[in-house]
């Protein structure tokens, strides 16, 4: 095992950006629909080889990559946010304008009043609170002057509201052209660099609150050979990072490793797995 650690490659950073933020720390944000019906799909052939984790959950093989309009799915679940969003789609067409989404106020919030004035105090009956920390360290201590009379404490002001977001609006019919081709052809890039490496055996970790990144396929096996056991073992989430850091799985960062521990229920799975590929001789077989 620790000749087989040695030899572990770094891990490979999937940079996908993910322009748009997430619905929940648990989904991806929802590609629009629109999207949908101009982009269309670009869907990969089926095939067994590696492992997909998305929030830290198994998924199980076959895997079919395709491009979902802006985002990319594995078997039919969305795992990423957009690629390329959409607004940069409308960007490209003639008569594509910039509209403010204004923010509703919210019923509960009450309208801002008038602040009242406070009333001025005497000049005899100022008050100076500096004294009394002066006095505590002075022969001759001054006497303390009458406090004035409460001001009338004033109501604060506002906050002002957001600036109002925007969105790209257009209404005409999509037409395709240079640059919203280049954009499809980028994401179709992504696609194809998640399948060669799910093919190669490599793994891949897919999650809405951190950026996807693969490991080549030494970690895979590593992976099979040992992270059931720590998963079936392990209770403590404490005990689980510490068992699996130990397997040599060190290059899986705390919010994946916290996600795997939630899902520990999953080393069923992942036993059935490893024993499918161990009778199959190799740890990945392309369909």
């Amino acid at each position: 095992m620790v000749k087989m650690v040695k030899c572990i490659s770094i891990v490979i950073a999937f940079a996908l950006p993910l322009f748009a933020q997430a619905n929940s720390k648990s989904a991806f944000a929802t590609v629009p629909k629109q999207a949908l019906v101009e982009l269309k799909a670009t869907v990969g052939k089926p095939f067994s080889a590696g492992l997909v984790f998305i929030n830290g959950k198994f998924l199980d093989p076959p895997y079919k990559v395709e491009r979902y309009g802006t985002a990319l799915r594995i078997n039919g679940i969305q795992v990423t946010n957009e690629i390329v969003p959409w607004t940069e789609f409308l960007k490209t067409q003639p008569g594509a304008r910039i509209e403010k989404i204004e923010t509703p106020q919210s019923a509960d919030t009450p309208a801002a009043e008038p602040t009242p004035a406070a009333e001025e105090p005497e000049a005899e009956e100022s008050y100076d609170s500096s004294d009394d920390i002066d006095d505590l360290f002075d022969d001759d201590p001054k006497p303390k002057k009458k406090a004035a009379k409460p001001a009338v404490a004033k109501r604060p002001a506002k906050a002002a509201p957001p600036p109002p977001a925007t969105t790209i609006v257009f209404d005409g019919e999509f037409k395709p052209n240079d640059k919203t081709r280049q954009m499809v052809a980028r994401i179709n890039k992504a696609r194809t660099r998640v399948e060669t490496t799910l093919r190669n055996g490599g793994c891949y970790f897919f999650g809405a609150r951190y950026m996807p990144f693969s490991v080549d396929r030494l970690p895979t096996e590593m992976l099979l050979s040992s992270l059931p056991d720590v998963m079936k073992s392990n209770t403590v989430f404490e005990q689980f990072s510490s068992a699996a850091r130990a397997k040599g799985l060190t290059f899986i960062s705390e919010n994946v490793m916290r996600e795997l521990f939630r899902n520990r229920l999953d080393y069923i799975r992942l036993q059935a797995r490893a024993k499918a590929v161990k009778e199959g001789g190799k740890w990945g077989t392309t369909l």
